[in-house]
């Protein structure tokens, strides 16, 4: 078995800025950290890291609970999570629960028993009461619980600046997507529906609410919804919603010749790369996808080697992004 003095040997560089550049705690150049790279997988070395994990009865995975990958928000903050775990010497095991419970509570067992380190929660569904006796290393992305950190966007100025660059536009017949479960009523991402509705109603709009139900395994659902809101809806002159059926709404208003931004105007709610998907690049409110995924790993990295947890809460800003939607 191939050690770090093999590794430092065929990269040319001295044990120690190995062992800085695979622990990531000190200076090692670009050239230097490539060249160990390239030795590590030529080697297929195991990193003494690992071998420790063994002894101290540490799995050195941690566990990321989404609802489904084809959701672009949970794609992408996803793929960035993995690559931070990665650089913490963490793998990743990922449990897409496609709204099952069961699903959910397996994962949790899997923590309790000391087969993950820890669990990062994009997506939970379970009642409040059944994370409050956790007593293991768990972080949220959009659900406070009691003990539990949380990291999350800054919701509530998202959806104030979707509203204000609406009503600077000129828009008074807006309406707003919003989900239909009573579950995401209660999260921090709802924020973003709530502030921009107030925004709205202060400037003297009345918003106009439209329910979605996120079924990815119906997959011509969006296509039908947008169909079915522009048929209803002939007289808006503007629409707020989240990536995927701003994308429909898109195409669909393009099929029947609705001139955007001159007639209807599109702010998307999300900024994954997905949005790439339609013709012109939307207007919308990005999600700091890889601060998110940064901050997470720092603080599950923090619970799992019990290092104190100063802020319990981490709020991260949005952007605002100008496309050719408005």
């Amino acid at each position: 078995m191939a050690g770090i003095r093999d590794v430092a040997k065929k990269a040319n560089v001295a044990a120690s800025t190995v062992s800085r550049a695979l622990n990531n705690s000190g200076y090692v150049s670009q050239a230097a950290r490539e060249k160990i790279k390239k030795a590590v997988e030529e080697l297929d070395y195991i990193p003494d890291t690992w071998l420790r994990n063994l002894y101290q009865q540490k799995s050195a995975v941690v566990g990321v609970i989404i609802n489904s990958l084809e959701y672009p928000y949970f794609a992408t903050v996803t793929r960035f999570i993995e690559n931070k775990l990665a650089e913490n010497g963490y793998s990743m095991m990922l449990c897409a629960t496609q709204n099952s419970k069961v699903r959910e509570r397996i994962f949790f067992d899997m923590l309790k028993r000391g087969q993950i380190d820890g669990i990062i929660a994009e997506y939970l569904l379970l009642d409040d009461s059944e994370y409050q006796h956790i007593q293991r290393p768990v972080v949220t992305l959009d659900r406070h619980l009691r003990d539990i950190p949380l990291v999350c966007s800054d919701h509530h100025t998202g959806g104030r600046l979707a509203a204000e660059h609406l009503i600077q536009k000129g828009c008074q017949k807006i309406l707003y997507i919003e989900d239909n479960s009573s579950y995401l009523s209660s999260t921090p991402s709802y924020q973003s529906c709530l502030a921009f509705k107030e925004t709205l109603i202060q400037a003297g709009i009345k918003p106009i609410p439209c329910k979605v139900n996120w079924k990815e395994e119906e997959k011509d659902y969006f296509h039908s919804f947008a169909t079915k809101i522009l048929s209803l809806h002939s007289e808006i002159d503007a629409i707020f919603a989240a990536d995927i059926p701003a994308m429909a709404l898109f195409n669909e208003a393009t099929r029947r010749n609705i001139a955007i931004p001159e007639q209807l105007k599109i702010v998307a709610y999300d900024g994954s790369p997905w949005l790439n998907q339609t013709l012109s690049q939307l207007t919308c409110i990005e999600q700091p996808f890889e601060k998110l995924a940064e901050k997470s790993v720092e603080v599950i990295s923090a619970l799992i080697e019990n290092k104190t947890i100063t802020d319990n809460i981490s709020v991260i800003p949005v952007k605002f992004i100008q496309g050719e939607s408005s």
